[in-house]
């Protein structure tokens, strides 16, 4: 082998000629018309001096076409990475090429040679190199494929490129979440996605998958339609109920100059941070319909009909569907619109807390059993065309009962630091400034109503502060009040329908924990929104895989605890768990040295262990990701 520059002469923008210098790996090979020169390797611009040429083709050479004999390394690190990078190169595309001239010459043909080869090798020579990670990217992709994203893909206009940039990113997303710049290291450096699409991501750049993310973005509504048409089909999902929630995410950066990335109540506790919204449409068993980005400060009662009005365009609901939602969006207004309509009923937490007093003097205590441990009781009552449900939750009022405590200890430590600055000489003891952090700490802690405050005054000076706290008489711990249009269904139907809202919140989790939602670490708002667009499109990937491994809808509470399916089995710790199992299956390249001097290199993917094994079974998924490769090349010795 040996090194040849080429030089080329082309016009600038200006006009202007300038000279382009690259550089190719070139062989010498016999042919039946004699020795001929053949290109291996295009190796772009080398900053190497032109008389290390011979050692660097030297060296790579002897990676390649390795002899019984070790090569004799030159000490120059520079030329020990290179060579070892391009020799790496070489043999990826030796091996690529020979899977694409099988796949050509025999279409069809099984996954493995069903002949016996037999070789004479040398056991000292055999060594194991390009191992790539290959199992949760073989689920998420085999589990896009059945969603037929390869075809709605192609029905947006995207080439097939485009496809398969487009199906690494998602993938990405659910195996590795990460920054662009991060995703397209992982892509060319760690994974195994470039095999099963088919394609090289050795040349990947973030910038490819911004413009990927750009142009899916473009074909949003179309993408999230045909994706839920086909989940619909696939799974005969019933859409009688629909759920909708928001969350958000913050960002660390100021973003000044976004237009959607706004100061808001932060779910996550990070109200000093800009944050988006995501509004997201899910059915009773976690499987996404639609999604929608907003302002961080977007009021939640004014984002329900714009997803809404989405979903009613697909028309493919005869039958009334029943919205769930929470208290933030259950405005009056909202639920006025929802009476008006006849295309929809709802099952809401009620935001209003003032009705006729004896509106549940009469209803009789019913209990509903959850689980062994936990039971809920419920008392209903119609009013004005609406059923009202009166839940009352021990586990919840425990769980309030925390919270109150937790807060009472932060506001009484508050008033003490500030009874006790009353002490000190030279603390700050004017009556109104005192007052002043008095009423800061009540916005604060927003518990300021359940106390009795008394501040003693003499001479505009604050002598003494004292409290004592009166609990809350409007409201029990551990209740809630449900409210709802569909006045045809008993309390536990009513219940059960509301308690599915707890699938759209493990949907958030997901999102959150698992895919990438956060951190965003985007200046624009255009990639925010891509960004935030490639993870719902991981998880429309992702609902599929949890319903299938008994994490859907049904586990959440949505059935009578004898009819949940079963979940109890090996891997219980979600999607992150499934991933981290599934790392040791690698793709790996096998190399020897035969007896007749040749490179034998047999590329193939470790047998699953047991766990893997059921993981796949349960996805219904061939446990053996790409068939295996087997390429004899190099010089016969003679």
């Amino acid at each position: 082998m040996f090194i040849r520059e080429v030089r080329k002469r082309l016009k600038g923008p200006q006009g202007d000629d300038y000279e382009y210098v690259h550089h190719r790996l070139v062989e010498s090979i016999r042919t039946a018309q004699g020795p001929r020169q053949k290109v291996v390797l295009n190796l772009g611009t080398l900053e190497v001096a032109r008389e290390k040429f011979k050692t660097l083709a030297n060296m790579i050479e002897a990676l390649v076409y390795p002899t019984a004999q070790s090569p004799l390394f030159d000490d120059d690190p520079e030329l020990v990475t290179l060579a070892r990078h391009f020799a790496e190169q070489v043999l990826r595309k030796r091996i690529q090429d020979t899977a694409s001239a099988t796949d050509k010459d025999a279409p069809g043909a099984p996954k493995e040679v069903a002949e016996k080869l037999l070789e004479t090798i040398d056991v000292n020579s055999i060594t194991n190199s390009q191992a790539r990670t290959i199992g949760a990217e073989h689920i998420a992709l085999a589990q896009a494929k059945q969603l037929e994203f390869f075809q709605i893909l192609e029905e947006c206009g995207l080439d097939s490129k485009q496809q398969k940039y487009s199906l690494a990113q998602v993938c990405a997303r659910m195996v590795h979440p990460s920054s662009e710049r991060e995703t397209a290291r992982w892509l060319r450096e760690t994974s195994g996605l470039d095999e099963l699409l088919g394609t090289n991501f050795s040349k990947l750049s973030d910038s490819t998958l911004h413009r990927t993310a750009d142009l899916l973005l473009q074909h949003k509504d179309t993408l999230e339609k045909r994706l839920a048409e086909t989940t619909r089909d696939l799974f005969s999902l019933n859409e009688s109920l629909i759920l909708y929630d928001l969350t958000n995410t913050y960002f660390e950066s100021n973003k000044r100059e976004s237009n959607i990335a706004r100061h808001g109540r932060s779910k996550e506790k990070r109200s000093d941070c800009p944050i988006v919204t995501l509004g997201l449409v899910v059915d009773a068993q976690g499987f996404p319909k639609r999604s929608e980005i907003f302002e961080g400060n977007v009021h939640e009662g004014e984002t329900l009909w714009r997803l809404l009005d989405k979903l009613c365009l697909d028309g493919t609901e005869q039958n009334p569907r029943t919205v769930v939602i929470d208290a933030g969006i259950a405005s009056e207004s909202n639920l006025a619109r929802l009476r008006e309509d006849e295309r929809f009923e709802y099952v809401a937490i009620s935001r209003k807390k003032k009705f006729p007093e004896d509106l549940f003097a009469e209803a009789p205590t019913q209990s509903i059993e959850l689980s062994k441990q936990q039971q809920l009781k419920v008392r209903a009552a119609l009013h004005n065309e609406e059923l009202f449900l009166l839940c009352e939750s021990p586990e919840k009022a425990e769980r309030d009962k925390k919270i109150l405590d937790a807060k009472k200890k932060r506001f009484e430590s508050g008033l003490s630091a500030i009874a006790q600055s009353l002490l000190k000489p030279r603390g700050r003891k004017g009556y109104a400034g005192i007052m002043e952090r008095i009423g800061r700490l009540k916005e604060r802690h927003k518990i300021g109503h359940l106390y009795t405050i008394k501040v003693v005054e003499e001479n505009g000076q604050a002598k003494t502060i004292s409290w004592t706290f009166n609990g809350d008489s409007k409201h029990n711990p551990g209740e809630y009040l449900i409210r709802t249009s569909r006045v045809d269904l008993h309390e536990q139907e009513v219940s059960a329908i509301h308690r599915t809202l707890t699938m759209i919140e493990s949907a958030f989790r997901w999102l959150k924990s698992d895919l990438g939602l956060r951190p965003n670490y985007h200046q624009r708002d255009g990639r925010m929104k891509a960004h935030i667009f490639i993870t719902v499109l991981a998880y429309f990937v992702l609902a599929p895989i949890l319903n299938k491994l008994g994490w859907g809808g049904n586990f959440v509470g949505a059935l009578p605890p004898d009819q949940r399916h079963s979940h109890q089995w090996t891997i219980p710790y979600g999607w992150h768990s499934v991933v981290h199992t599934m790392q040791s299956q690698v793709r790996v390249t096998t190399s020897s040295l035969c007896a007749d001097g040749q490179r034998l290199d047999v590329r193939t993917t470790l047998d699953p262990t047991a766990k893997q094994t059921d993981i796949y079974r349960r996805l219904k998924i061939s446990s053996r990701p790409l068939r295996r490769i087997i390429r004899k090349h190099g010089r016969t010795a003679r």
